[in-house]
């Protein structure tokens, strides 16, 4: 399908951005820009424009002669990051219990829903899309517009390796626990329990991941 509308580096941004985070493009993959433009139907210099600004967000390294490639998924990163993201949930969570209100509860419930119906699928892509939303939604209803803002930089290397940790059934139910767990520690109003189960869920997260690329990555070898 061709992209026809005006600003044409967005929309070939977003769409190489989309096939690496779900994994369609593998790491190390090369991204050729005649390629690229074929397939996406535009001329070299969006796809050029585009593939500068995932290099700087650390999704594409420059390979010499080889020219651009998908960035490789670095287990040591991922686990700094759930570090990270372990103290800002938990804050998250303890200033959304103390706040609460129906109507966000109601949200809650909702997304909480739309993950568990995700498991019963095993859809992959729609649990992922739901943990976001649930962790991004905890951050809205914190109050704080600085914690969305910190931990939207952590994301798109999260979201990479939460395609392949995803390649395990038995993690979905324990997961969506975790989640309903935490959310009706919000809905009750019991700030404390609330951080300590986000600050559990985000360091559990990070060591199944770690296991789970480090484990693959030695499969591979």
């Amino acid at each position: 399908m061709q992209l026809q509308r005006a600003d044409l580096v967005d929309q070939v941004y977003s769409r190489i951005k989309e096939a690496i985070l779900s994994g369609d493009l593998e790491p190390l993959v090369p991204l050729k820009q005649e390629e690229l433009a074929e397939t996406l139907g535009v001329s070299r210099q969006p796809i050029s424009h585009a593939l500068m600004l995932l290099e700087h967000d650390g999704l594409l390294v420059d390979h010499g002669k080889k020219g651009k490639m998908v960035a490789p998924i670095d287990p040591d990163q991922l686990l700094s990051l759930y570090q990270v993201r372990s103290a800002i949930d938990s804050l998250a969570a303890r200033l959304a219990a103390a706040r609460i209100t129906s109507e966000g509860a109601e949200q809650l419930r909702h997304i909480i829903k739309t993950g568990r119906d995700a498991e019963k699928r095993g859809d992959v892509t729609a649990l992922a899309r739901a943990d976001i939303q649930f962790h991004r939604q905890l951050y809205t209803l914190s109050g704080n517009s600085e914690i969305a803002r910190v931990a939207d930089t952590s994301w798109t290397h999260m979201v990479r390796s939460m395609h392949r940790v995803l390649e395990d059934p038995l993690l979905y139910t324990h997961i969506w626990d975790e989640h309903s767990q935490i959310a009706e520690a919000i809905i009750q109003h019991e700030p404390d329990r609330a951080a300590q189960l986000s600050a559990y869920h985000a360091e559990s997260s990070g060591q199944a991941t770690y296991q789970r690329l480090t484990t693959r990555s030695e499969h591979t070898q």
